[in-house]
C-alpha cells in the first residue's frame, strides 16, 4: 500500500511546478531576509535549472559573477530556528528541542515568526523524502536489499547501516508521539538542519562535492550571523553548491560519511563525485567521472580519486568482488520488475541507489586491479551516460522536488 505521505509527495511536486509555489515561496523567504537585515547577494537568484520546464529542478544559481571571497549569504540569529536552550549539549541526531520547537512554529503558520520559512517547508517540502519516512512496502524492500532475510547467514550487509532509524530515535529519544507533524517536524530536522539549528534560505543551496563545490560558511555555532561565501570565481549560470560532509566543521564525517549516509538523511543520492565506505572490512574510496584533455569527463571511464583508509589489498579486494556479485544479483532478482505496492519515488531512489552502489563497486575494484585508478567501464552502463554528459542538470541529487534537498548537516556522529 502506498503511504499517505508518498501520495502527497507525488502530488505536490506536479500542483508546485504548475503552480510556481517554489518560485514564490523564494522569493517570499528573500524579502524576509533582508527586511531581517541579512543579506542576499544581488547576483544570486533561485529557479528552475532550465525556467522554460516547469519540470525541472529548483536551485540557488549565479546570473552575473561572484568573486571568491566575496559573501554571498548573510542569515541573521533572529531567522536561525534552534532548541532555545533546551538541548545545550544533544548526543543524538535528534535535538529534541529545535523539533519541538518547529512543532510550534509550524502550528502557528502564519502567526510564527519564521512564518516565511514555516509555509516554505509545508508548501513546498512534503513528508515522505527521506527513507524513514517511506511506505511499509518501500522501507521493507530496502532493508531486504541491504540486510537480507533473517535466516540467510552468508549474506553481506550493505551500506547505509541502520537505513530508517530516525523516527525510533525521535521516539526513543524525545518521547515523541506519532502524531503525522510531529513525524514530519522530526524528520525536517533530520534533513534540513545544520546539527541543531534550522538555518532558512542557507539550507536551499545543493550539495555537492570537489570542484563543483564553490561556497565555505563562517562556523555556524559561534554565536555569529551565518555567512556564506564564495569558495572560487563563480561564473555567471552556475548552481550554488556547498557539501555536507567535506565542510571545515564537519568533523568525522569526511572519513565515515559518503554516498549511502547522504540517502538515509536527505533522501537523494549524490552525482558524482561520491564517496563509499565500507566499515566492517575497513575500505573506503571516492570516484569521480575520468576527465580528458579538454576536461570533459569521458563516457564510462572513472577513476579512483582516493583511498580513504589505504589502498586495498588483495583480500580487501576480493570482499569487494563479494559485495560487487551480490549486488548484481539482488538487482537481477528484485529490481527487474516494478514492485507496485512501492510508490514510484521509492522505487526509483532504490534503483538508482543500487545502480550507483553496483557502478562504485565496479570502479573501485578495477582502479585497486589496475595499479593507477583509473578504470574503463563496460558499455552496457548506459544508465550512467546522462551524468557523463552533464551531470548538473541530472541526478535526483539536488532534486528540490523531493528533497530542496539542501538542507544542512544535521549532526548525526559528527
Amino acid at each position: 500500500m502506498w503511504s499517505i505521505a508518498s501520495i502527497f509527495l507525488v502530488y505536490i511536486s506536479l500542483v508546485n511546478a504548475i503552480a510556481g509555489v517554489d518560485e514564490k515561496h523564494a522569493a517570499a523567504l528573500v524579502s524576509w531576509l533582508r527586511e531581517s537585515g541579512g543579506f542576499f547577494h544581488p547576483n544570486l537568484e533561485m529557479r528552475r535549472v532550465d525556467p522554460s520546464d516547469p519540470n525541472s529542478r529548483f536551485g540557488m544559481f549565479t546570473k552575473g559573477p561572484i568573486p571568491f571571497e566575496e559573501t554571498m549569504l548573510t542569515i541573521p540569529d533572529s531567522m536561525i530556528l534552534d532548541s532555545r536552550g533546551e538541548d545545550e549539549e544533544y548526543t543524538s541526531a535528534m535535538v529534541c528541542g529545535t523539533i519541538r520547537n518547529l512543532i510550534e512554529q509550524l502550528k502557528l503558520k502564519d502567526d510564527s515568526k519564521y512564518a516565511p520559512y514555516v509555509n516554505y517547508l509545508l508548501d513546498t517540502q512534503p513528508p515522505g523524502q527521506i527513507p524513514s519516512s517511506w511506505s511499509d512496502a518501500g522501507k521493507k524492500l530496502f532493508h531486504k536489499l541491504l540486510e537480507g532475510d533473517d535466516e540467510d547467514d552468508d549474506y553481506i550487509v550493505l551500506p547505509p547501516t541502520e537505513p530508517t532509524p530516525w523516527l525510533d530515535e525521535w521516539r526513543e529519544e524525545c518521547d515523541g508521539s506519532d502524531d503525522p507533524l510531529d513525524h514530519y517536524a522530526a524528520l525536517t530536522l533530520i534533513q534540513r538542519s545544520w546539527d541543531d539549528i534550522l538555518i532558512p534560505v542557507f539550507d536551499m543551496m545543493s550539495h555537492r562535492n570537489g570542484d563543483w563545490t564553490n561556497t565555505a560558511s563562517n562556523n555556524l555555532h559561534e554565536g555569529e550571523p551565518a555567512s556564506v561565501y564564495a569558495s572560487r570565481d563563480i561564473e555567471e549560470g552556475e548552481e550554488i553548491y556547498t557539501t555536507y560532509n567535506h565542510c571545515e566543521d564537519c568533523g568525522a564525517r569526511y572519513v565515515t560519511y559518503g554516498t549511502p549516509e547522504i540517502l538515509r538523511e536527505y533522501g537523494f543520492v549524490e552525482q558524482f563525485p561520491q564517496s563509499w565506505i565500507f566499515s566492517d572490512i575497513e575500505v573506503g574510496f571516492r570516484i569521480d567521472h575520468w576527465y580528458g584533455e579538454n576536461d570533459v569527463a569521458l563516457k564510462d571511464e572513472y577513476v579512483v580519486t582516493e583511498w580513504i583508509y589505504g589502498k586495498p589489498d588483495e583480500e580487501t579486494i576480493a570482499e569487494l568482488d563479494a559485495r560487487y556479485d551480490q549486488v548484481v544479483q539482488l538487482s537481477h532478482e528484485l529490481l527487474k520488475q516494478r514492485d507496485e505496492n512501492v510508490p514510484e519515488h521509492e522505487w526509483n531512489t532504490i534503483v538508482q541507489y543500487f545502480d550507483a552502489l553496483e557502478l562504485a563497486l565496479d570502479i573501485a575494484i578495477g582502479g585497486a586491479e589496475n595499479g593507477e585508478g583509473h578504470y574503463k567501464g563496460e558499455d552496457d552502463t548506459d544508465e550512467d551516460d546522462d551524468e557523463d554528459e552533464d551531470d548538473d542538470e541530472d541526478e535526483d541529487d539536488d532534486d528540490d522536488e523531493y528533497e530542496d534537498d539542501e538542507d544542512d548537516q544535521e549532526n548525526d556522529e559528527l
